[in-house]
């Protein structure tokens, strides 16, 4: 099993960065729509 983990581990580690870039842009995109929506909800209509 050591050997798995050895030899996947730099392709793990590149995939986690890019899990981890993925997760920071959908949680800004996600506070966007969220600050779009609360501005809305602000107005008068």
């Amino acid at each position: 099993m050591s050997h798995i983990t050895t030899t996947s581990a730099p392709a793990a580690s590149s995939w986690l960065a890019r899990l981890g870039a993925l997760a920071r842009r959908a949680l800004q995109l996600h506070l966007q729509t969220c600050a779009i929506i609360a501005e809305a909800h602000r107005r008068p209509e």
